[in-house]
């Protein structure tokens, strides 16, 4: 076989072997520029837009927001047992709302009762019965040691008895203090709240009941 040695082309008069460089006015390199941008640009359509509000909402609604399931029946007939709840997180409770809490028991999750007292509503003692009554009420001096019958308590009175521990804690308070609530439970036969476990402070509580998700017959608001 025979090898030929080859030679490079010669080059043609007049021409060069290298690339002529194009030259731009600034002009023209701005709207280069500005092509290259809306090439590279990415349309943003509008189910795109739709997914990024949604997930906004999802994250706004688990900072506000918590759900928890009822455990046990003391708060039959408003919440019975298994039921799914939403709880609106850091909004302080107005009276007979509900609202979760930490009742400070080892091995106890958060519970939930209704609100009866608040912060500066009347309060006294008498046969470890606590009587509470609402601070709008009107003021009422109690001038007997001895228990007082029923038709002699003033309107918007509330009678509970408490335990023994609690009825001491309360006996020289004549009101109910600055970020302190008493709750109760809607079934009283069942419920384990201020009876036996006092006042409830303002740090201990979560959030207000605010909605039921299940079951599905019983979604909606919760009073």
């Amino acid at each position: 076989m025979t090898i030929y040695k080859t030679h490079p082309q010669a080059t043609k008069k007049g021409h060069s072997t290298k690339k002529k460089r194009r030259y731009y006015s600034k002009e023209k390199k701005e709207q280069l520029e500005k092509m290259r941008q809306r090439k590279t640009k990415r349309i943003i359509k509008p189910q795109d837009i739709f997914f990024l509000l949604l997930i906004g909402l999802c994250f706004v609604f688990l900072v506000q927001n918590k759900t928890h399931r009822v455990a046990g029946s003391s708060m039959v007939p408003t919440l019975e047992n298994n039921d799914r709840i939403i709880v609106r997180k850091g909004r302080l409770p107005e009276r007979y709302e509900l609202i979760t809490f930490d009742p400070e028991i080892s091995n106890e999750s958060s519970y939930v009762k209704r609100v009866i007292g608040l912060p500066g509503d009347q309060l006294w003692t008498d046969s470890k019965a606590v009587y509470l009554r609402p601070q709008k009420a009107g003021k009422w001096t109690l001038n007997t040691a001895n228990p007082i019958p029923s038709e002699d308590l003033p309107d918007s009175t509330l009678k509970v008895m408490v335990n023994e521990e609690v009825f001491q804690a309360l006996r020289d308070i004549h009101k109910i203090p600055e970020k302190s609530y008493f709750v109760l439970g809607d079934n009283r036969s069942a419920s384990k709240d201020s009876r036996t476990m006092g006042l409830i402070s303002e740090e201990q509580i979560e959030g207000v009941v605010t909605y039921r998700y299940f079951p599905l017959n019983k979604i909606g608001q919760v009073k």
